[in-house]
């Protein structure tokens, strides 16, 4: 790979950028004589008090010095910071199924191999993208394998022909990069003797240092795309056990379970989730994986003296209602409007069903209780509104709550 730096985009007045000299349209080509691509380059060469920058400015080229105190920032936003987009066509794009005027980010594509790493986001893994973690020193990925067989990998993602993915996976291994890797499982596409052979053939890379296997996600907004389905109860116990019985083998050799069935599996077949402690230390949890188990942990031997309205999506809802069984505490299972009565998570629940649900169910000056994954770092619904603009509309005194133990 080659590289020619990167632009600035804007300097920031009264910065470490501004007064050394520097100015939009100036090429970064390295900073403390390491090459610079992009802002990641940047930002993992750049966190000393003193950097010295090789710049270009037009045809010339000049080494300039910069200081800062303590927690300043260098005020340089660099050309190319934005997401790189995907490019499949994947016939469960979560993205390509969602109602319009949600918030902007809901609708990108985003397959970017840097967010990989610094972030946790799930790519594809591409020859270029496993080519540029090697060359940038990239030490874990996030990668969705969907399945090992390449044809049908192919068609999952919608592109023409076979799309390999283990000798990616090889490569990474034999660069030292670690891998946590995501099935999104569609019925009748990757679940049965395929996913049991995608799990074996994972299974033996030791690159591969954990698994999630999550359920296809579809909302009611997917006219002219594939006919899909959820998967039913027998067909979600089929692929618990397929995990379980690969757990069982993990237990043994590896320490661990190694491999994560989303709790969406347990909650269509009613099966309890797993002990908190089962998942370890769980880094899949933003994926549906142990956030169950999370929410309820210890609630069997907690005494609850408060009292109020736990409003969750229609799947926790259940497990919930009887983590607080022995309490003045009551559960209302919120129904999926916008999305359609198929998504249950309560990460995708918006503000208007939630206010909606406020006012049908919940008694005048009773306390009410929201899921904190229904709001993003800042504080945002999918449809936008804040927790603020919730209690103004609906008239409830809400808060969140990320688990059953922060209830009084």
């Amino acid at each position: 790979m080659t590289f020619s730096g990167t632009s600035i985009l804007r300097i920031e007045p009264v910065s470490p950028a501004a007064r050394a000299g520097l100015r939009t349209g100036d090429v970064i080509l390295s900073c403390n004589d390491f090459p610079v691509r992009d802002w990641v380059d940047m930002l993992a060469v750049s966190s000393e008090a003193c950097i010295s920058l090789s710049i270009k400015r037009g045809p010339l080229k000049r080494t300039v010095s910069l200081k800062r105190r303590p927690g300043v920032g260098w005020g340089i936003d660099l050309d190319g910071s934005g997401v790189r987009h995907c490019r499949n066509k994947c016939v469960f794009c979560f993205v390509d199924q969602q109602p319009p005027g949600l918030r902007d980010s809901l609708h990108v594509k985003d397959d970017d191999v840097r967010y990989s790493f610094l972030n946790g986001t799930y790519i594809t893994l591409t020859e270029q993208q496993a080519e540029e973690a090697i060359a940038r020193g990239f030490n874990s990925l996030h990668v969705s394998v969907q399945t090992t067989n390449a044809a049908l990998r192919g068609k999952l993602l919608g592109l023409p022909g076979p799309i390999e993915i283990l000798p990616l996976l090889d490569r990474l291994s034999e660069n030292g990069i670690e891998v946590q890797a995501q099935v999104v499982e569609v019925p009748e596409w990757n679940d049965g003797e395929e996913l049991e052979n995608t799990i074996s053939d994972l299974y033996s890379r030791h690159n591969i240092s954990i698994l999630g296997v999550v359920p296809v996600g579809l909302t009611k907004w997917r006219k002219g795309l594939e006919p899909l389905s959820r998967p039913t109860a027998l067909q979600a116990g089929q692929t618990l056990n397929i995990v379980k019985n690969w757990q069982k083998k993990a237990l043994k050799k590896k320490g661990r379970p190694w491999v994560y069935a989303a709790d969406e599996y347990y909650a269509i077949t009613g099966e309890d989730v797993p002990e908190l402690s089962f998942y370890g230390d769980n880094t899949l949890v933003s994926n549906g994986i142990g956030l169950l188990a999370a929410m309820i942990d210890d609630s069997s031997a907690r005494k609850f003296h408060g009292s109020g309205a736990i409003l969750t999506g229609t799947m926790a809802a259940s497990y919930i209602q009887k983590a607080v069984k022995h309490s003045r505490y009551r559960v209302v299972p919120v129904k999926n409007t916008l999305m359609g009565s198929e998504v249950s998570v309560a990460g995708l629940l918006s503000g208007a069903d939630v206010i909606e649900a406020m006012r049908s169910n919940c008694n005048s000056g009773e306390k009410v209780f929201l899921p904190s994954v229904m709001f993003n770092y800042n504080g945002i619904t999918l449809d936008e509104h804040t927790l603020d603009t919730i209690r103004g509309i609906a008239g409830f005194d809400a808060v969140r709550v990320n688990t059953i133990a922060e209830l009084p």
